[in-house]
């Protein structure tokens, strides 16, 4: 048994802990020194119900924290912005903690006709089921993946977004198709090796998982249930588009300091997130 006094003694060096290493925490990812090596390019794109980028329109220059606070902005400046920018924030700091790379640690936003996209091999998109892509926007979508480009599409549920996205793809490659990617493929081992594809929910499907002991269910639409990774490669066969469809990275990234949201999804989604980084420089 510990003395009384020696256990007071490791709690107060406990404390002392905390208290220095949670400022360090909060401050997010730490400038790196040189030149960025990777940028977390969040995609800018038009919805369903017209909100979006306008032309030449340049885009946000400020990205404030707080939780939730780019989903209260999806309604005036479309879906894209889901998540921003504590999502980004979050997991650029996983990114910098756990790899080498090194990164721009401010958000990155880009719309698909910036003429500098091209500068940039990753770029990331959400609720990709809400997307409303022109032929010409396609266009330079398909050129850049061709041209080495690889794009993570996430964050959407159920069949009719999944239908609404496909439709998107077929602008791109009317000739490729959207294939399930086996636990062999080497985007599950290109960093961390994953052997199970789980469905990290969105925060409050999480708390409500993490209450419940794991008894209520992490999905959103009932008509299609299960967690999937898939993707579009091209004629050698490297990935070009990464979907993680019935799944919400974002999410699990955005809420990962939050003791109510199940850790095992944001584990998950970080391994996964980072594999995607990892292959999308090296392929």
């Amino acid at each position: 048994m510990i003395p009384e006094e020696s256990m007071a003694k490791r709690l107060r060096l406990l404390f002392c802990l905390i208290i220095i290493v949670l400022p360090a925490f909060s401050d997010g990812p730490q400038r790196p020194e040189g030149q960025p090596e990777f940028y977390f390019t969040r995609l800018m794109y038009t919805d369903t119900h017209g909100r979006g980028p306008r032309p030449g329109q340049p885009p946000p220059s400020e990205f404030p924290h707080g939780h939730g606070l780019g989903d209260s902005l999806t309604h005036f400046l479309g879906a894209w912005m889901t998540d921003t920018w504590d999502a980004d924030y979050q997991y650029m700091w996983g990114v910098q903690r756990l790899t080498n790379v090194r990164l721009l640690t401010e958000p990155h936003p880009m719309s698909i006709m910036d003429p500098n996209l091209f500068k940039y091999p990753y770029v990331y998109t959400v609720e990709v089921g809400q997307m409303e892509l022109s032929q010409q926007e396609a266009d330079r979508l398909r050129e850049y993946l061709l041209r080495g480009g690889f794009w993570h599409c996430d964050d959407f549920w159920g069949l009719q977004q999944w239908n609404q996205f496909a439709r998107q793809i077929k602008k791109l490659f009317p000739d490729r198709e959207i294939v399930d990617l086996p636990l062999t493929h080497a985007i599950f081992h290109a960093f961390f090796d994953i052997n199970e594809i789980l469905q990290p929910p969105n925060d409050g499907y999480g708390r409500q998982y993490t209450y419940s002991n794991g008894r209520t269910p992490t999905w959103e639409q009932p008509d299609d249930t299960e967690p999937r990774v898939r993707g579009v490669s091209d004629d050698h066969g490297r990935l070009m588009i990464l979907i993680t469809y019935n799944a919400d990275l974002g999410d699990a990234w955005e809420w990962m300091d939050d003791p109510d949201y199940p850790s095992k999804f944001t584990t998950y989604a970080y391994r996964l997130g980072m594999n995607s980084i990892i292959y999308a420089m090296t392929h």
